[in-house]
This record gives structure tokens, sequence and C-alpha cells, in this order.
């Protein structure tokens, strides 16, 4: 892997390059963007780049072969220290050694590296960090050793305490158009022009989202019961609401593997719900779609045209607008830590047809 291989990043990724071409890296960094952008793959290259035993001055590259750049990639590295949220907050525990716990990441800041030149600490989603966590970072970034550097991973700004802020080098990740997402999915697994393009329909432009899905063959089976549900949802009255809820719970289960940078998001049943709302999303982008320009419009799912067009007839453009703000909508809330349950019935409630009502 090297910075050329983050897909659709390459402002970020040619700022990042020119910085330790120059010599002019900073201390402390801020990758900010949305989940599964490449934020957490360009902090890994990051640190590669910057530990690697074979890169000549000035040059801008990681080998990929040395040993620091393997034990990075491994995640085995000493030097390097990546520091996860503990469920739904990162904590001061997780950077400072404290009883009855691991020994904490940055305890090692102030001995000089064993492996590597440097020592890279590496923080993913820095806007879960609590209040106590925050205030002794910010400690450690108002003085860090010539040797350290951090790299903070968040969605936004606006999430990181301000004297954090400050104190950081802001690089923004930006979704990716779904354009270029089908074409990596196409050279880098395989897949065919349609398959990819339907994952990175679903992907929201999030390159890594795409690729777990392609990397879990039985998800297709899951996107056939998701799409038969939200086929449903046009021909339901408001009591079956509660019936398409159930279903929908039932038809996103699924074992997803650890991502490289969505936390919790993807590794529970909040976590299926989200990518089975992806799914409904990309279903009523189609009915708007052939609500707007006819039978011949572009749509996703195109072997399900002749049953979309049915759906879209169903509903008036304005309605099929107005459920695609409640999908989008719902996924805030959801990641926010909304109940699944009652989140997916009042879900439901809102997606079926008014005149079902």
């Amino acid at each position: 892997m090297s910075f050329a291989d983050i897909i659709g990043q390459e402002a970020a990724s040619a700022s990042l390059r020119a910085s330790v071409k120059n010599e002019a890296v900073p201390q402390a960094y801020l990758f900010v963007g949305p989940e599964s952008v490449g934020k957490m793959r360009a902090a890994a290259e990051m640190a590669k780049t910057l530990c690697c035993l074979n890169r000549a001055l000035g040059g801008d590259d990681a080998c990929d072969t040395c040993v620091n750049c393997t034990r990075i990639e491994a995640d085995q590295h000493p030097d390097v220290r990546r520091i996860a949220p503990d469920g739904e907050q990162t904590k001061i525990w997780q950077l400072w050694t404290r009883s009855g716990h691991p020994p904490g990441a940055l305890e090692t800041l102030h001995f000089a590296p064993v492996a590597a030149p440097r020592r890279i600490f590496i923080i993913e989603r820095a806007e879960t960090l609590n209040e106590e966590a925050a205030n002794s970072l910010l400690k450690a970034l108002e003085e860090p050793p010539p040797y350290a550097h951090f790299i903070l991973c968040a969605p936004s700004q606006s999430g990181v305490l301000p004297t954090i802020l400050s104190r950081c080098q802001v690089v923004r990740f930006r979704q990716v158009a779904t354009g270029v997402i089908a074409g990596a999915l196409a050279a880098r697994r395989g897949l065919s022009p349609t398959e990819a393009g339907v994952l990175s329909a679903y992907a929201g432009g999030a390159p890594g989202r795409a690729f777990r899905l392609a990397d879990v063959p039985e998800l297709r089976e899951q996107r056939a019961a998701l799409l038969e549900i939200a086929a449903r949802i046009g021909e339901t009255e408001r009591i079956g609401a509660f019936r398409l809820a159930e279903d929908l719970r039932g038809a996103a289960k699924t074992k997803i593997k650890k991502g490289d940078e969505d936390g919790d998001s993807e590794r529970t049943a909040r976590g299926d719900i989200v990518r089975a709302v992806d799914v409904l999303t990309a279903w009523y982008r189609d009915l708007l779609s052939l609500s707007l320009r006819g039978n011949d419009a572009p749509i996703v799912h195109e072997e399900l045209r002749e049953a979309a067009g049915r759906a879209a007839h169903r509903y008036r453009p304005e309605q099929i607008a107005e459920n695609l703000e409640t999908l989008l909508k719902f996924r805030r809330h959801l990641l926010r830590n909304a109940n699944t349950q009652l989140a997916t019935e009042v879900l439901m409630l809102r997606l079926v047809p008014r005149k079902a009502a």
C-alpha cells in the first residue's frame, strides 16, 4: 500500500507527501472527514513513511518492505500506537496508566523510540475523547518531544476540543464519487461493473465501506431480502409497519469483521441496521429517478427496474424525496445510539405511503 492507493483522496495525499518530502511534518495532525473515506489508512501510510528505514532523504513514500513498514502495517510496531475508543468514549486510562488497566499508550511518550526514528500516536475517533482524556492529551500536545507525532482522526472539527484543534494541522478527507469507488472495486476485487456500481451506491461516498461489503459474499443474499422488504413498504398499511420493522431487523443481521476505522458503528446490531438503511436509501433513489425521469431513467438496481417502476407509481415525487430525507436523518440518529427496535418501528411508520395511513 501507498498514498497512491488511498481511493479518491488525491488532495489529502498530496499534502501529506509534500510535508514529508519537504521535511516539514507538524507534530500534530487532525484528519477530518466522514467514516471510512480513508483517514485511518492515510494515518498508517504516514506512520510508515515517517518510520521507513529505506526512504531516501527527501523522498515521500515508504518502501513497504522494511521491518518498520511491515510491522506498522500489521499494527505490531512498538513505536506506533493506535488508540481506539473503549465503547463510546476514549478514556484517560487508555492514554496514561491507571490501576487495574493495561499500560496507557502515552506512557512511552517521553522515552526515545526503540526501533524507528519517531514515535507515532494515532488516535481513532478523537471526538470520543472524554473531558479528562482530552485535557491530558492537550498537555502532551503543548510540549511534545521532538521525535513524537500525533495523528488524530475525527468526522469533523466541531467534535474536537478547540484548544486541541489549535495545535493540529487539519487535513480534510472527502466523500468519494461513486464512479471512482466502482472503478476501484472492479480493478481490485474483480467485480462486474453492475455489482461494483451497486456496492459503490450503497457506500455513500466511503470506499472503505464499499470494500467491506465486497468482501462479504453473503451480503448479496441479505441485499435481496432487504430489497424485498423495501418493495413491500409501498404496499403496506400503517399497522403493518411494525411487522416490516421486525422483518428489517431480521434481514439485516450479519457477521462483519472489524473494519479499519469505523469503530462500533460497523460491528454491532446498530451497524447491521445502518447497512440495511443504505440499501433502502439506494432503493428510494431509484424510485425518485424513475418518478422524475421516466421508465428509462438510470437506476442502481437495474435487475429490479420493473418492480421499482411499479413502486415509484405508488408515491408522489415529493413523498419519495421526504422518505429519502427520513432515511438520512434516521441513519444519523442511529449512529448516535438510538434504540434499534424503537427506531426501526418509527422509521417504517414514516415510510409507508400516506394514502395507506
